[in-house]
């Protein structure tokens, strides 16, 4: 909840963001080069510095904790940020050279695009570079306080890095074009680790200039990260490579409506499906290190049930109320109403990955508290090929049978989901269940009561065409009343005890200090 908090108000900012943004962009060929060109920078991060080293780095950091080892869970910390830092900058720089071939290749992210717009792509490229090297180190501070259960500043960051791309829309852009919203991101990559470094100095890690190439513990995130690392670039190189390569030859618009889209869908993935499994990865990880199975089917269990009472019904409201949601956050400016109709209908099938990669994030997690991620990557070699075919032939243009841009966001959200369900069975076979029974019937209640939710606001869209904000705002209570009305009278345990542990968390908070 605590995580929750925070991204809603980072969720908030970033929706404030994307508004200016599209006031000022819209959907045009600009902003497709932007899109595209942040797609590798991204990618660099999230191979580095972002999921693949927090899942290899908190579990052998936390082991440190658990001992007492203050000294070595420091070195560790530092030597990480230091062969992070160096890394990153080494391939920033080989990127930066590389630019241009990466945009015009027939295998880049731009090889369609009018020939100044590749140059502008490649050169947005390159400052957007620079952001990488910072959330490098940005990222490592956020897995230690992960590991001493500090989880506010982490969950607060995003809001300065939205906060910094704002300050470059409002202040850069209109001397500097688009280029002010790269440079914007850099700034905001600054406010995002200098957000931090109060609980760092708070929990007592200290920085040391040392590689520490001779530690058995850095050799050991080393090698958990490595699989990571390659499971990751296959993941990333599905949305955002895949997405700006075929997107680049469907026309003007397409690509910035996925990313759009994306961002949408975004928003209610990272308050369910990353809150809960940030949360749950550190308390995975001290109960893989006790050895003890069965908590761990609990937590895993519980984490599921949790995530689908909440992801299910969020699905379903972005399909039935996606265009208002989209209108009202979006039009104005550049952003015309064809936009929200090009944006919309991604929305709807990428809808089906929000599901799906909420999911993800916490069977992901569990093999990760085990310290395997060996077999996430194994998996994601068939499936990064399933999204890949799928892509290709959901993509065709409607004349021909196809989806055109939304059949990227549909192929996403099928190989997702197969991702998960194999990653379950394989973990069902090793701890002998993973409480499918019960995660399935939670499941099917919560869909019930989320398509009838659907079917409400439907109704009353028809019945009585209300404006877009009335229909977003009215429609939304209604709707939500009437799925937690039907969740508790269907019996869903996680409606209850959500609020309830809350409460109970903050009582025992509130008298720590007298006990």
């Amino acid at each position: 909840m605590i995580v929750m908090g925070g991204l809603t108000a980072s969720m908030v900012i970033g929706l404030i963001r994307q508004r200016i943004v599209a006031g000022k962009f819209g959907t045009s060929a600009v902003l497709d080069a932007y899109t595209a060109a942040n797609g590798i920078p991204e990618l660099l991060f999230t191979m580095l510095a972002g999921g693949a080293l927090a899942f290899a780095f908190i579990p052998v950091y936390t082991e440190h904790l658990g001992k007492g080892d203050t000294q070595a869970s420091n070195k560790l910390a530092s030597q990480v940020i230091n062969n992070i830092f160096i890394l990153a900058t080494l391939l920033s720089l080989l990127l930066a050279l590389l630019a241009p071939i990466l945009v015009r290749a027939p295998w880049g992210i731009g090889p369609h695009f009018p020939a100044e717009i590749q140059d502008l792509t490649a050169q947005l490229m390159r400052v957007l570079l620079l952001s990488t090297i910072i959330f490098a180190i940005s990222s490592i501070l956020t897995g230690t306080l992960h590991a001493h259960q500090h989880f506010l500043l982490p969950a607060i960051a995003p809001s300065m890095y939205s906060g910094g791309i704002i300050i470059g829309a409002v202040a850069f852009v209109p001397s500097l074009g688009i280029f002010g919203l790269a440079w914007g991101a850099v700034l905001g990559a600054l406010l995002h680790l200098m957000i931090q470094l109060p609980g760092i100095i708070r929990h007592g890690v200290r920085w040391h200039p040392t590689l520490g190439w001779r530690n058995p513990a850095l050799k050991v995130v080393a090698i958990l990260m490595a699989p990571r690392v390659v499971d990751l670039l296959m993941a990333r190189a599905s949305i955002d490579w895949i997405n700006a390569n075929l997107g680049s030859g469907l026309g003007e618009g397409r690509v910035s409506s996925l990313r759009y889209a994306f961002q949408v869908m975004n928003t209610p993935w990272t308050l369910i499906g990353t809150a809960i499994g940030i949360a749950v990865f550190p308390t995975m990880a001290a109960l893989a290190a006790q050895r003890d199975i069965s908590a761990q089917r609990r937590a895993l269990s519980g984490a599921l049930r949790a995530i689908l009472t909440l992801a299910l019904p969020a699905a379903v409201l972005l399909i039935v109320l996606g265009r208002p949601v989209i209108g009202v956050l979006f039009e104005g400016g550049e952003f015309t109403a064809q936009s929200t109709e090009l944006v919309y209908f991604a929305l709807q099938f990428y809808a089906i990955t929000m599901i799906s990669q909420s999911v993800l994030e916490v069977v992901v997690r569990a093999f990760a508290a085990q310290k395997d991620t060996l077999t996430p990557l194994l998996v994601s070699f068939f499936t990064t090929a399933l999204n890949i075919v799928l892509a290709i032939w959901l993509s065709r243009p409607r004349t021909a049978g196809g989806l055109e841009h939304g059949g990227l966001a549909l192929a996403n959200g099928v190989a997702v989901g197969v991702e998960s369900l194999i990653g379950l069975t394989i973990l069902h076979l090793r701890w002998r269940g993973v409480d499918g029974r019960r995660i399935l019937l939670d499941a099917g209640k919560a869909a019930f009561a989320a398509f009838v939710m659907g079917g409400v606001i439907l109704a009353i869209d028809v019945l009585f065409s209300p404006g877009r904000l009335v229909l977003l705002l009215g429609g939304g209570a209604l709707g939500g009343l009437i799925y937690f009305a039907l969740a508790l009278l269907l019996g869903i345990e996680e409606i209850r005890t959500l609020p309830i542990s809350f409460v109970q968390y903050v009582r025992r908070r509130e008298t720590k200090p007298s006990d």
